[in-house]
């Protein structure tokens, strides 16, 4: 049993002096006296001796009633537990401590639950305050702290099975046992979620008018139940435009585009996340959402990352409208983006203004302060992920300001001028699945839609990792010609567009031209990369969809939407420059026709391939993008950071505490749907405006 023996106060320097504390442990004989741990073993006993000590540097820590204190703090004969890291000593038996944490027992059956069971906090040393002195001080802090000091509500904190908060800071730092230590970190991490949520939801209230207008918002969030429209209650002009498609949607479209236009028919403002894997047919779901409201007699506005993506919607779309019958005034959509010739431009924002043009496609251009509207009642962000912080608020804060509507007039509350202004309803898109935890984080204000299934026919995309040595080159030159060869069309993916000095191991897609044409001369070779004109790279896609060209080689400015059926592979360049989420993207681009299709991810180095190997076994863009997110980070959530660690969540992991940020958005809804204001809660508020700065606290 573990007992005081030697306890001394000793001076070694004039600016140097240590506490010693021997501690002698009788023990079971072992034949390597490899440690101080007993064993079940049944041989004689011995005792060895610890030698715990702890140093001071300073001419102030050498004075003899300073030593003389640090004696008295320790008794002989005291029953003790000591736990940390031990070392050996020169003399037999005698082991050191220098690291440790020593308990006092008040009775020797308590040695089974400390020893066992106790765990200890360990701080990290910093600037020379040592884990030791941190332990001190945070233990005066927590002895100090007042028990009513947790600002959410003990009803709350019980219906969620929480922790006080004065306990949690207990737990945390001074845990009895390991179960008391992860009730307190619950509690924090649902801290962390939980005012986030409640951040974002108060933002969205405050900007609705009336208490039936929140009631209604915070209702649609509390029950996230399927809140679908039947078909029979779409416009005319949606159910036309769904008959005149080429194809049939699956059910997860179809499930996706009732709760969309359920949001579309109510008086408060749409926020909603669509989300689905690459190819599973998001595009025509959106179509659909602008159908109703331009079928109500509003507008719709469509913005995308790139002008290659806007372009092929504005053509997939005419040809759909082109094949609707019984239709006398279909709608007017416009293409506007950077390249757009200013006569056009003007022509365009005109239209748009006056009401005449229902539908707008387009890239940053819509953002623009010349661009106004009419009567803006959806706004669609597709790849939303593209765009900034900055970017997606200035498109979702524009408003619509509504004449002489009488579907205005049906829909607002009645008032004197008749007049109807509401911020438009925003569907964003992600072809990049994010999981639905982060979802949840990033978007607590958004409703949130899966399109779970593809189109039927998609064939998987076979993957393969190499590394890009001469004998990785051949090997892929001999699949494409392979595939050349049996009438398919290659894109070659680079990450940069010309050779840089600063990277030089980077394959560049300008010097890549010139080597691919002479190493297949019975092919033709394209280029293609985002600092070519709008109607250079139209060209390029173009020529490769038609056939005039079979090689493409370009830069991940194809990652987005390129729809080329018959494109059966493709080869990334440097594939350790890319994110799994990115990957799994350019991947996409092929597949998409009836041909096999394959993706060769060439990597620089050896080491660089047990990252790829995970897109060989994998084709679940879900799962990858859960893997993209243990390996980059989630990034920021509130700024303009896209990667990395988030400072509003120190302690959680969102990627294993899922289940506590749901809880944390349900206590979030219960809190104001009690005090839309939060002036009931005047001590959550004031914890609120400190850890959520960003949000309209007012004073």
């Amino acid at each position: 049993m573990p007992t005081y023996e030697i306890h001394r106060g000793i001076r070694a320097s004039y600016s140097f002096s240590f506490l010693e504390v021997v501690v002698g442990c009788e023990i079971a004989e072992r034949e390597s006296n490899s440690g101080c741990l007993a064993d079940n073993n049944t041989g004689g006993k011995k005792i060895v001796y610890l030698h715990l000590k702890k140093f001071f540097r300073g001419t102030r820590f050498t004075f003899q009633p300073f030593l003389r204190s640090l004696g008295a703090n320790h008794k002989e004969g005291e029953i003790v537990c000591v736990s940390g890291k031990v070392r050996t000593m020169q003399s037999e038996d005698h082991y050191e401590m220098r690291e440790y944490n020593i308990d006092v027992l008040q009775d020797e059956k308590d040695v089974p639950f400390y020893a066992k069971e106790r765990p200890y906090p360990i701080y990290p040393s910093k600037k020379g305050l040592t884990p030791t002195f941190l332990r001190d001080i945070i233990a005066r802090g927590i002895e100090a702290l007042p028990v009513n000091i947790d600002p959410i509500p003990e009803d709350i904190t019980q219906s969620f099975g929480l922790l006080r908060l004065h306990d949690a800071y207990n737990g945390i730092h001074q845990p009895k046992s390991i179960n008391e230590a992860d009730l307190a970190r619950k509690r924090f991490i649902f801290d962390e979620f939980f005012y986030l949520q409640l951040a974002r939801l108060f933002q969205m209230l405050e900007g609705l008018g009336t208490t039936i207008e929140k009631d209604g918002l915070l209702d649609k969030y509390r029950q996230p139940r399927l809140n679908a429209a039947y078909m029979k209650e779409w416009t005319c002009l949606t159910q036309k435009f769904l008959k005149a498609l080429p194809y049939s949607l699956t059910e997860s479209q179809m499930k996706a585009v009732a709760e969309i236009i359920w949001d579309l028919k109510r008086p408060i403002p749409m926020n909603r996340l669509l989300q689905g894997d690459v190819g599973c047919g998001k595009t025509v779901v959106a179509f659909l959402a602008c159908m109703e409201v331009i079928g109500t007699g509003y507008q719709a506005a469509f913005m995308v990352p790139t002008e290659l993506l806007a372009i092929q919607h504005y053509e997939h779309l005419l040809g759909l409208l082109e094949n609707m019958e019984e239709i006398e005034n279909k709608p007017s959509v416009a293409l506007l983006t950077g390249s757009t010739p200013s006569k056009q431009s003007r022509m365009i924002r005109q239209s748009l203004q006056t009401g005449e043009t229902s539908l707008v496609i387009g890239t940053h251009s819509l953002i623009s302060e010349k661009v106004e509207f009419s009567a803006l009642r959806l706004a669609v962000v597709d790849e939303q992920h593209r765009f900034g912080v900055v970017q997606r608020g200035k498109f979702s804060s524009k408003l619509f300001n509504s004449l002489s509507s009488k579907i205005a007039a049906e829909t607002a509350d009645a008032t004197s001028s008749g007049d109807f202004s509401m911020a438009p309803h925003v569907l964003a898109m992600s072809a990049t699945p994010i999981p639905r935890t982060l979802a949840l984080a990033l978007y607590g204000d958004m409703s949130l839609t899966h399109i779970t299934d593809c189109p039927p026919g998609r064939l998987p995309v076979k993957t393969y990792s190499i590394v890009g040595d001469d004998e990785g080159f051949e090997k892929v030159y001999e699949m494409m010609l392979d595939e050349l060869q049996t009438g398919g069309k290659v894109y070659l993916v680079y990450p940069v567009i010309e050779q840089s000095e600063q990277l030089p191991q980077l394959r560049a897609a300008s010097e890549g031209l010139q080597s691919i044409s002479y190493r297949f001369q019975d092919y033709n070779c394209g280029l293609l990369h985002g600092r070519m004109k709008g109607d250079e790279k139209e060209e390029a896609l173009r020529r490769f969809r038609n056939g005039d060209t079979q090689i493409l080689l370009s830069t991940q400015v194809i990652e987005v939407g390129v729809d080329i059926p018959d494109a059966s592979m493709m080869v990334v360049m440097n594939a350790e420059r890319f994110g799994i989420a990115q990957l799994h993207q350019l991947r996409g681009r092929v597949g998409r026709g009836m041909k096999k299709s394959r993706c060769i991810l060439v990597a620089s180095t050896a080491s660089s391939l047990g990252r790829l190997k995970v897109l060989e076994n994998m084709s679940d863009g879900f799962h990858l993008a859960k893997v993209d997110l243990l390996l980059r980070g989630p990034g920021d959530l509130l700024g303009k950071k896209q990667s990395g660690h988030i400072p509003e969540f120190p302690i959680a992991r969102l990627e294993v505490d899922g289940n506590i940020l749901e809880e944390a958005h349900l206590a979030a809804l219960k809190i104001l749907s009690i005090s839309h204001d939060l002036e009931k809660f005047p001590a959550l508020k004031m914890e609120l405006s400190m850890r959520q700065p960003l949000c309209l606290l007012g004073d």
